[in-house]
């Protein structure tokens, strides 16, 4: 099964919203995806999701987090790692690492600038989806 790192910029517009990033998290839910992630990612979704701005999408953010942790692999990370500016970035590419990734999905123009990450694709939710499509699909 292929094992994705979603940025938590993925992970929010997927929850609350349609698009490609929501018919990734189905796939994640639907066990057709195997969702890595770390205790540095599992945070920053739960302080992103109780942003007073989302509060009218995410009406209880605690339950929502939790139910992402539920349908994640907890990666424990022992990488770090300073490629990018932004250290969200930074534990992003840490848990695909240690995780043994094989993609990180991101909106993130720093992170999919780079292409890849020491041999794990860095795209789009669009190009994830137009590389694994046939099988989420």
């Amino acid at each position: 099964m292929t094992r994705v790192v979603l940025d938590t910029n993925v992970l929010v517009s997927g929850l609350g919203w349609s698009g490609p990033p929501a018919a990734i998290v189905d796939a994640v839910t639907a066990g057709e995806l195997t969702l890595l992630s770390s205790s540095a990612l599992s945070a920053e979704l739960r302080r992103v999701l109780s942003y007073p701005k989302l509060a009218k999408v995410f009406a209880n953010p605690d339950a929502i987090a939790d139910l992402v942790a539920s349908a994640s692999v907890e990666v424990l990370t022992t990488t770090q790692l300073q490629v990018v500016a932004d250290d969200s970035d930074n534990r992003v590419l840490e848990a695909a690492l240690d995780g043994g990734a094989d993609y990180i999905v991101s909106g993130d123009d720093d992170l999919v600038s780079l292409g890849s990450f020491r041999g794990i694709p860095i795209v789009t939710p669009a190009t994830f989806l137009v590389a694994c499509g046939s099988f989420l699909l």
